[in-house]
């Protein structure tokens, strides 16, 4: 199919109605970033398959919030290259209400009809499809419409799966892997299904078990020989019951009670025997305390209170000497002092003596011995008089007094540890007797109550061996009353069983059908996975050469000079990688944003949407559309596109969007026609305003003048 002219009114970017003529082998489309450019070539997307499979792209963005008719409407005209036979297609959208028709020279149809009739034309491999729009939407944005924004989603962000997927549903074989999940899915449910109903199974199976071996059990007891149950015997075992506190009401042997009865009865004499044990431990246990208790008397509180009375006095009294002693001491300092103040006045006057000494005293102008008077005052000018001291014994006594104390600290703590014994002592002699209280033995807690103790302990032993040998006739009395009727319990048991066993059969055999519904399930998968992934590799063996001339004429990398796809069935998942390599050194990667640059990325992106565009022999249109690929493309990788793009204009009607007025003119050099049958159109989208851009449209002529190489000619 190629594409006549397209119609917009009230879409994205032109809110008023806009034709455009793309009757062309080639159409420039150039425009500022946000006049339109986009817009103009989803509406071609839009037209076709009635999305935009864009994250940020929904229905309710659709129609321009400037619309006079609050509408979104396209119409596109396309012409089978092969046939002639003209297709109008026109979608639109309210915000509300989808509307959609298709006019072919068959007729005119109108919404579901024309979405498969509209199918059936572009895209018949589509129309099994579980979403024929989604799957149109698919190839065309995969082999047809190079978006802006996701020029490379194909090469990096898409999975593995996504890729194959992709190219699974441009060559062909979309339906087999959509066959091959569905019956995945279906397999799956079966699956659990069939799991179901074998978990259902197990609780029968293990009831048949458990009846089997109460058969086994039952034939092997009614074949034993069973000695019958005399009246006597039966009689004499519950008087018994009743002598040792059991007084059960007796039934015969021959009641239907009689099983339960007995039953009942053995186990309240256990319950009896069990409880009589633990009393028998208990006294044990209340023994061994009065025996340790006697054995350990209690400490003679009295004795210790009198040493502490006995050891305080003795501090009080070290106190009272230690008070006269700092008192006698406090009165020596103060006569000490008062004599050295004398002598400091005497040493006074003795210098001042000294210094006024004559022949005759300077008082009373007398006579005296001068040098005797001269040796006393030297004398007294350098030591003054003398005192006496007298001996110091406080620090003895102090030393007395603090060990005293220290005695009785530890002699009030040794009385405290022998109260809280005595008080400890006090409390278990009174749970002692509480015990024997509760018990039912009289209590004083000393050694006067072991006898009673143990008479007791040897009643209990006696009738713990009494209740024992009860119980075990009681058990045998069971048994044989057991024997008897095991008959009457076979019959049910295998009445119940062989039900079961036709039941399980039944079901058994059912599950082992469905396992084999499932296995051959499993094997039809298999083959469609083979099936769907040899047409995906042969197509892409086919598709190969085309991809690696396409990226060897870019030539983005100087080193990782060769792509390739690689596809493979992972866990039965078909899997489709893009594979760059460098020949000279032998490497490769699987992840080419690892080892490329942005830019690089961009331009193997290109490459692999040219070789599907042309590599597919069949596409839904014949039309090459790239929006604005200056954006992700470095100029040297650019040239080597254009170059790419001139050439397979010859195969492909192409639509080119650039914002860059430069290259959009190297764009309209490159792509102008090679002759006079050819046409190129460009599309300049200028000044947008809510009216939306100006639309201005031109044809770019053939050169007539033939390029020619020429010399620079030297000097």
């Amino acid at each position: 199919m190629r594409l006549l002219s397209l119609e917009l009114s009230g879409f994205r970017g032109f809110p008023r109605h806009h034709r455009f003529d793309l009757d062309a082998d080639a159409v420039v489309v150039i425009g500022a970033n946000g006049h339109g450019k986009t817009s103009l070539f989803d509406g071609i997307l839009w037209a076709l398959c009635g999305r935009i499979p864009r994250p940020h792209i929904d229905d309710a963005r659709l129609v321009s919030m400037y619309s006079d008719s609050g509408q979104a409407r396209v119409m596109l005209r396309m012409k089978d290259a092969g046939t002639g036979r003209l297709l109008t297609v026109t979608r639109s959208f309210d915000g509300k209400e989808r509307r959609v028709s298709v006019e072919t020279s068959e007729g005119v149809y109108q919404g579901p009809s024309a979405e498969g009739r509209l199918i059936d034309i572009v895209w018949p491999d589509a129309a099994s499809a579980s979403d024929p729009s989604e799957a149109l939407a698919s190839v065309l944005t995969r082999s047809v419409y190079l978006q802006q924004d996701l020029i490379r989603h194909f090469v990096e962000a898409a999975s593995d799966q996504e890729r194959f997927a992709a190219v699974s549903e441009l060559v062909g074989a979309g339906r087999v892997t959509e066959l091959q999940s569905a019956l995945e899915q279906a397999k799956k449910a079966w699956s659990t299904a069939t799991t179901q109903r074998q978990e259902e199974l197990r609780p029968l199976r293990e009831r048949l078990d458990l009846i089997q071996s109460r058969l086994s059990d039952l034939t092997v007891r009614a074949s034993a020989t069973a000695s019958a149950i005399t009246p006597d015997a039966w009689s004499q075992w519950w008087r018994d019951l009743a002598a040792v506190g059991l007084p059960l009401n007796q039934v015969e042997p021959s009641s239907r009670d009689a099983p339960s009865a007995i039953d009942s009865a053995i186990k309240q004499l256990d319950a009896l025997r069990r409880s009589t044990e633990r009393r028998v431990n208990a006294l044990r246990l209340v023994d061994t305390d009065i025996a340790a208790l006697v054995s350990q008397p209690g400490p003679e509180i009295q004795a210790l209170r009198d040493k502490v009375v006995a050891v305080q006095q003795q501090v009080e009294d070290l106190k009272l000497v230690v008070a006269q002693e700092q008192t006698r001491l406090a009165e020596v300092r103060r006569v000490q002092a008062a004599l050295e103040e004398n002598n400091e006045q005497l040493k006074t006057l003795a210098v001042l003596a000294l210094k006024h000494l004559e022949d005759r005293c300077p008082v009373c102008a007398q006579t005296y011995d001068k040098k005797a008077t001269r040796q006393r005052l030297e004398a007294m000018a350098k030591g003054g008089v003398g005192t006496a001291s007298t001996p110091d014994k406080l620090p003895t006594l102090l030393t007395a007094l603090a060990a005293k104390e220290q005695e009785a600290a530890a002699a009030a703590v040794t009385l405290r540890s022998a109260e809280q014994a005595l008080s400890e002592r006090h409390m278990v002699l009174e749970s002692l007797r509480a015990r024997l209280i509760e018990l039912g033995l009289t209590a004083s807690g000393t050694s006067r109550d072991r006898p009673a103790v143990a008479k007791a302990i040897a009643e209990a032993d006696a009738a713990i061996q009494r209740l024992g040998e009860l119980q075990r006739t009681g058990e045998s009395l069971a048994l044989r009353l057991a024997q008897s009727s095991a008959a009457a319990a076979i019959d049910e048991l295998r009445v119940e069983g062989e039900a079961l066993l036709r039941d399980t059969s039944e079901r058994e055999r059912a599950i082992a059908a469905r396992n084999q519904t499932g296995e051959l399930a499993q094997r039809v998968i298999e083959a469609l996975r083979e099936a769907g992934s040899a047409v995906v590799q042969q197509r892409l063996r086919e598709i190969g050469p085309l991809l690696q001339s396409i990226y060897a004429r870019i030539d983005p990398h100087p080193a990782f000079r060769l792509v390739a796809f690689l596809s493979r069935v992972f866990r039965g998942r078909g899997e489709l990688s893009t594979v760059v390599s460098d020949p000279v050194e032998d490497k490769e990667c699987d992840l080419p944003a690892a080892v490329l640059s942005s830019s690089q990325v961009n331009a193997l992106a290109v490459s692999v949407f040219l070789a599907l565009n042309i590599g597919v022999s069949k596409p839904p249109l014949s039309v090459a559309i790239l929006d604005d690929p200056l954006q992700s493309l470095d100029d040297i990788n650019l040239l080597g596109l254009v170059d790419l793009l001139r050439r397979a204009k010859d195969r492909r009607q192409m639509l080119v969007s650039t914002h860059d007025e430069a290259f959009g003119s190297l764009l309209c050099r490159k792509l102008r026609p090679s002759g006079a049958n050819g046409r190129t159109v460009v599309i300049e989208l200028d000044t947008w305003s809510r009216q939306g851009p100006v639309v201005q449209t031109r044809e770019v002529k053939s050169d007539p003048v033939q390029l020619r190489l020429v010399a620079a000619r030297a000097g």
